[in-house]
C-alpha cells in the first residue's frame, strides 16, 4: 500500500463509480428518467439527486412527472438496477486488492453511499468483499445527504477513526468537497465525468486516481 497512507486511522469508500463499476447502468437509467421529466433538471439538482436518500431521490423525480408516485419511481429503479448488482455488477480495477491490503494493514473501512443497502450488500457480496467492511452505512439508512458533513462523520464514529487521519475515497466532486469540509484526507477515483473530471477531482481532493492499482 503507498506510504502516503501511514499512519491513517480508517477508510471511507464510496461504492458505485469508486469500488463497482456500476456507473454507466446508472447513467443510462439516469438519462432515461431525465427524459420523461416534465420539468428540465439543473445541474445542480441532478447532483443533489445523486447524494439524497433515495426515497427523497424518487421524491425529486415524481415532482418533476416521472412515475405514478414516489414509490412507483423506486419500482422503476429495483426493475432497472437491483437484478443487475446481484448478476452483473463487477469491481473497478484494483478495488478488491486495495481493500483487502487495507485491512490486513489492520484499517477499519466503512462504505458510505447513496445507493440503497440493497444494491450495496448485493454488489460487494458478488466481489467477495462485503465482508471487509466495519459497516455500509447508506443515505437510505440515516437519512443523510452525501453532501453533508454529518454522515461522513457517522462513519468515523462507527470506525472508532480519528478525523484528522481518516482518507475518504469518492469519484463524485461533490463528496471530494463534503469530506474535505469535515476535515479529511480525500482521494479523488476518477470513473465518468458526469460526477467530476479528473482534473476537477485533482484540485479538490489531497490526490486523485484513474484506478487503485496506482496506491498497491
Amino acid at each position: 500500500m503507498h506510504s502516503i497512507f501511514k499512519g491513517a486511522s480508517g477508510f471511507i469508500f464510496d461504492c458505485d463509480g469508486t469500488l463497482l463499476d456500476t456507473m454507466e447502468a446508472w447513467n443510462a437509467l439516469e438519462e432515461d428518467l431525465f427524459d420523461q421529466a416534465s420539468i428540465p433538471f439543473t445541474e445542480e439538482q441532478i447532483n443533489e439527486i445523486r447524494s439524497l436518500p433515495i426515497q427523497l431521490g424518487a421524491g425529486k423525480f415524481h415532482e418533476h412527472g416521472i412515475g405514478d408516485s414516489p414509490q412507483h419511481v423506486l419500482e422503476m429503479l429495483d426493475f432497472a438496477l437491483l437484478d443487475f448488482y446481484r448478476e452483473e455488477a463487477c469491481p473497478l480495477p484494483g478495488a478488491i486488492e486495495f481493500v483487502r491490503a487495507a485491512r490486513a494493514e489492520g484499517i477499519p473501512c466503512t462504505v458510505v453511499s447513496s445507493s440503497p443497502q440493497r444494491y450495496v450488500q448485493a454488489g460487494l457480496g458478488r466481489a467477495g468483499i462485503a465482508d471487509a467492511f466495519v459497516k455500509i452505512v447508506t443515505t437510505e439508512d440515516v437519512g443523510m445527504s452525501k453532501q453533508d458533513e454529518r454522515i461522513y462523520l457517522h462513519a468515523i464514529e462507527v470506525m472508532g477513526s480519528d478525523v484528522s487521519t481518516t482518507w475518504g475515497f469518492d469519484d463524485a466532486l461533490y463528496a471530494i468537497r463534503a469530506m474535505s469540509d469535515a476535515g479529511l484526507h480525500t482521494c479523488g477515483c476518477y470513473d465518468h465525468d458526469e460526477t467530476g473530471t479528473f482534473e476537477q477531482l485533482q484540485d479538490a481532493a489531497d490526490i486523485a486516481i484513474r484506478s487503485f492499482n496506482e496506491l498497491l
